[in-house]
């Protein structure tokens, strides 16, 4: 007899297989749901075997479903199985009644495992079913048509419930709008009364700011009237006030206008009144000079010199250079040459680099070319008068060599004149062009007692200078003279000249009739003579004091050839020129110095170099004999402290050098001991010093310096600035003592010769020197610098002396006061 406990399973297998059938034939294949009784076995198809019977049509529908199964939860539950029959129920699909797993009773093992060898024989049987119904085209193909068959019905019920869903929702959505309509409604209700009720405010606000307004500009117009009305009446009073006064000043105006035009009127006549009758005495006074100048004219004995001359432009020689500190190669050759009726021809030639240089130029060969000339004709009055003829026999030594300067300048105009002429022409025409020219200068001379005689009136002037009636010696003599010569110069004069000329010629033969009749034969004894010499400077300044920038250089130059450079009028005349420079000329002057003094450098240290060429040797021989002393003593000290900055073997080329500038500014003083040799040895000791084994020698270049610095204090003493030689020395002891040594005989000797003269001076001085010494080296080197000379004090015309050359002369010379 059969177990119940296995009937009983056995039934509800049955009724669980026949609602699976029932499920799976309603519903569509997309909800197929695993089979319970085995939920966690996930293979490639779903193993169910709950009964023998029907075992192929669940191993088919299993295998169908397992790709859609692929895209489903991973782990399901139970409750969630019942949740979702639930809702398939809800549209439709009949429920499917969850299988509860069969469990073998745990009292009879032998039906628990003939039960457990059925379910595996039926997942047996059905896994082969399941492959064989799987590669079954025709089971496979009618299971898609019945489950289409169910999908449509499936589809039909989803499509009513999605319309009723559809159905509601537009209900709800048109209750929604309905009901979002209602309350935008009523929100624009609101805020129209909101709206209204603000204009209304805003309105009667309005009108009460309208009012207030209204009431404050009343005030304020009914202010602004009364205070326009006080305005315009105070206006009106002013106006009528300001009127008034502007009438009475008018009138006073008028009044003064009036009067000072009458006055000016009558200063007017007055002035043309005194202008006429200056005019009428100007006139009849020139018309008296005029007449006395007739009158003196047919008194006079006249002489006259004629200057005859030519000047030539031609190709410089071959291989010719031009002269000066800096040789270059000449290009023009310039010759001019003079004579007069009492000479023989005088020449002079000079080397130009080109054209510019040469026209530069063209008023210093002149002049050189009439000094020379001039000097000669001078020469023969002289050799006449020995003979008891010729010029001289009636006129003086000054008054001669008066008109032979007055011919000198003419002479030398008419020559520049010619050159320039030359000049331009040049490159138009063939080389070797010759212009001839004459000029004739005369001069009158009246009997020697005629008071009208031009040695009287000098003689009255320098009486009325003795006198001390300095400005009757100006208006009442020179500067008629100086007038009347002025315009005798320029007269039958056919080339340009300087203006002046005549008058600084003047103002020169003044100052040689005073020193020719001097009493003495020393000037300084003669105190008049500076007071001549402040007055020429004065008038020679008064003349020129409207003359254009850059103007009085040639004038300058003309009294430079003429005069001589030594004569006081040619050192007032340079000072002046200098002064009359503008800064553009000055400026333009020190670069060309500047570059003159580099090349004269470079120049002279490419020279030093051994040359075998005797060429060469010859050549820079005759430049070195050319070159001033003063200026190769420069470029020697230029290039020995270039090459004293370099090595042992350039220090020593530097020490020869300037051994060699001691050497020859030691031959051109003449003195071993003059204070022109400071600068040089100053360069020397340097160089000796910067070497151990040149220091004994550099100790004997400091000792000469010592007694050369003794020498000026003495200069210093005897011109009674003893404070200024205490100076000298103390600082001369103080600079070298180091170097040789507080025993040596020199540091002794200055020292105790410094302590007598300090114990001659006040205590003030005494601490004035004091503070002095303190800056010994400037002190030093300020004496050392003062006399050394500039490249280009030797040949150009600055009028300015040596102090070299005023130290030989006696005196301070160009030393200052140290104190």
């Amino acid at each position: 007899m059969q177990d119940p406990q296995i009937s009983t399973r056995n039934v509800a297998a049955s009724n669980s297989l026949h609602a699976l059938r029932r499920y799976r034939s309603q519903a569509p294949l997309t909800h197929v749901t695993e089979c319970p009784l085995y939920r966690g076995q996930r293979t490639s198809r779903a193993r169910v075997k709950c009964a023998s019977d029907g075992v192929d049509e669940v191993t088919a529908l299993a295998s169908t479903a397992d790709t859609t199964q692929r895209h489903q939860a991973k782990e399901d539950t139970v409750h969630g199985d019942v949740q979702e029959i639930n809702r398939q129920a809800a549209v439709g699909v009949p429920p499917l009644i969850p299988l509860v797993p069969l469990q073998p009773s745990r009292t009879n093992t032998m039906a628990g495992f003939v039960w457990a060898l059925l379910i595996l024989g039926a997942i047996r049987l059905g896994r082969r079913q399941a492959e064989d119904t799987f590669l079954d085209y025709d089971a496979i193909r009618e299971v898609r048509q019945q489950r289409l068959e169910s999908d449509k019905e499936m589809y039909a019920r989803r499509l009513q419930l999605a319309k009723l869903e559809a159905q509601q929702k537009a209900e709800d959505a048109s209750k929604r709008i309905i009901t979002a309509r209602r309350r935008t409604e009523e929100a624009e209700k609101r805020q129209q009364e909101k709206e209204a009720r603000y204009k209304r405010e805003a309105e009667r606000e309005a009108v009460r700011l309208s009012a207030i307004r209204d009431a404050e500009k009343r005030v304020f117009e009914e202010k602004e009237a009364k205070a326009a009305a006080e305005l315009q009446q105070r206006v009106e009073i002013e106006q009528k006030t300001i009127a008034e006064q502007q009438r009475r000043a008018h009138a006073e105006l008028d009044r003064q206008r009036r009067e000072a035009e009458e006055r000016r009127q009558a200063a007017a006549m007055e002035k043309q009144r005194a202008a006429e009758a200056r005019e009428q005495e100007v006139a009849a006074q020139r018309a008296q000079r005029e007449a006395e100048r007739q009158a003196l004219r047919r008194l006079q004995r006249s002489f006259a010199v004629r200057v005859e001359g030519s000047v030539t432009i031609d190709k410089a020689p071959k291989g010719s250079v031009t002269p000066g500190r800096i040789s270059r190669e000449a290009t023009l050759q310039l010759t001019a040459e003079m004579s007069t009726a009492l000479t023989s021809e005088t020449t002079a030639s000079e080397l130009y680099r080109d054209t510019a240089d040469a026209s530069s130029g063209a008023v210093e060969l002149a002049g050189k070319a009439a000094a020379a000339a001039m000097d000669q004709y001078h020469s023969a009055l002289r050799l006449q008068n020995m003979t008891g003829q010729g010029a001289l026999q009636h006129m003086g030594e000054p008054e001669a060599q008066h008109w032979v300067r007055k011919a000198c300048c003419r002479s030398l105009a008419t020559c520049a004149h010619s050159l320039q002429g030359l000049l331009q022409s040049h490159g138009q025409k063939a080389a070797g062009q010759t212009a001839a020219f004459q000029v004739r200068t005369e001069y009158g001379v009246l009997p020697a007692d005629h008071p009208k005689r031009t040695e009287a009136q000098l003689d009255s002037a320098v009486a009325m200078l003795e006198a001390g009636n300095t400005t009757s010696c100006a208006d009442s003599v020179l500067k008629p003279m100086m007038e009347q010569n002025d315009q005798a110069f320029y007269q039958g004069l056919s080339a340009p000249a300087p203006q002046h000329v005549g008058s600084v010629l003047t103002l020169a033969h003044f100052l040689d009739h005073m020193y020719h009749h001097r009493p003495a034969k020393r000037v300084e004894a003669s105190p008049w003579y500076e007071s001549a010499t402040s007055l020429v400077q004065q008038l020679i300044t008064e003349t020129v004091q409207d003359a254009p920038k850059d103007s009085l250089m040639p004038l300058a130059q003309y009294m430079q050839h003429a005069l001589g450079g030594d004569h006081a009028v040619t050192h007032i005349m340079h000072r002046l020129a200098d002064a009359n420079l503008s800064s553009a000329t000055k400026a333009r002057q020190q670069e060309q110095q500047r570059l003159q003094e580099a090349e004269l450098a470079a120049q002279l240290l490419e020279e030093e170099w051994p040359d075998e060429d005797e060429v060469r040797a010859a050549r820079m021989a005759v430049r070195e004999e050319a070159t001033p002393v003063p200026e190769r003593a420069w470029a020697l000290r230029n290039v020995a402290s270039t090459l004293a900055l370099g090595g042992p073997g350039e220090r020593a080329r530097a020490r020869t050098l300037l051994e060699k500038a001691v050497t020859l500014k030691e031959q051109w003083l003449d003195d071993k001991e003059h204070p022109g040799l400071l600068v040089e040895l100053d360069a020397l000791g340097s160089v000796l010093e910067s070497s151990a084994e040149w220091r004994a020698d550099a100790g004997a270049i400091r000792a000469r310096m010592l007694r050369i610095l003794s020498l000026v204090a003495s200069r210093y003493l005897s011109a009674g600035e003893t404070a200024s030689a205490v100076v000298v020395l103390e600082s001369a002891v103080r600079q070298y003592e180091d170097v040789l040594g507080i025993r040596h005989p020199g540091i002794s000797t200055l020292s105790k010769r410094a302590e007598k003269l300090l114990e001659n001076l006040e205590s003030e001085q005494r601490e004035q020197v004091a503070a002095r010494c303190r800056q010994s080296t400037s002190i030093v080197q300020q004496i050392i610098q003062t006399f050394a000379e500039k490249p280009d004090v030797y040949k150009q015309a600055t009028g300015k002396r040596r102090s070299v050359e005023l130290w030989s002369e006696g005196g301070l010379g160009t030393l200052q006061p140290l104190l």
